[in-house]
């Protein structure tokens, strides 16, 4: 049985800077409750960058 492709959606877009910082996008930050201080975590999944907030720290 073939798997159904999953959706991809494009919350925005952001430049990493010469100190290597990202900024979260506003619809991002919004859509996944991202407050100032959250610790986020970042994991690999079948070659794929998958970011999610901490529940941990």
């Amino acid at each position: 049985m073939l798997s159904k492709p999953s959706k991809k959606e494009i919350l925005g877009i952001s430049k990493i800077t010469y100190k290597f910082q990202v900024t979260l996008p506003k619809r991002v930050r919004e859509k996944f409750n991202f407050k100032e201080g959250d610790i986020i975590v970042f994991a690999e999944e079948n070659g794929k960058l998958i970011i999610t907030k901490s529940t941990e720290y």
